[in-house]
């Protein structure tokens, strides 16, 4: 980082995993997009285990979620 700019390759490109009753389910962006969807889905089925998690994006290629 020069004068206060950071490059590209130093932002990390996090992104979070809503996973219900164990399995990945989607792949968000920002938190609070996975945040309102585990909530939706709670709202519908409230048995379900819901958890949101946060991945690097080497990680994220691994993951078989649908990018949202």
């Amino acid at each position: 980082m020069k004068n206060g700019i950071a490059k590209d390759s130093s932002f990390a490109h996090d992104c979070y995993v809503l996973q219900i009753n164990g399995r990945p389910s989607s792949v968000h962006q920002r938190y609070e997009d996975a945040l309102r969807a585990g909530l939706l889905r709670k709202y519908q089925s409230p048995r379900d285990e819901i958890k949101v998690f946060e991945i690097s994006s080497t990680e994220e290629a691994k993951q078989d979620a649908v990018l949202h």
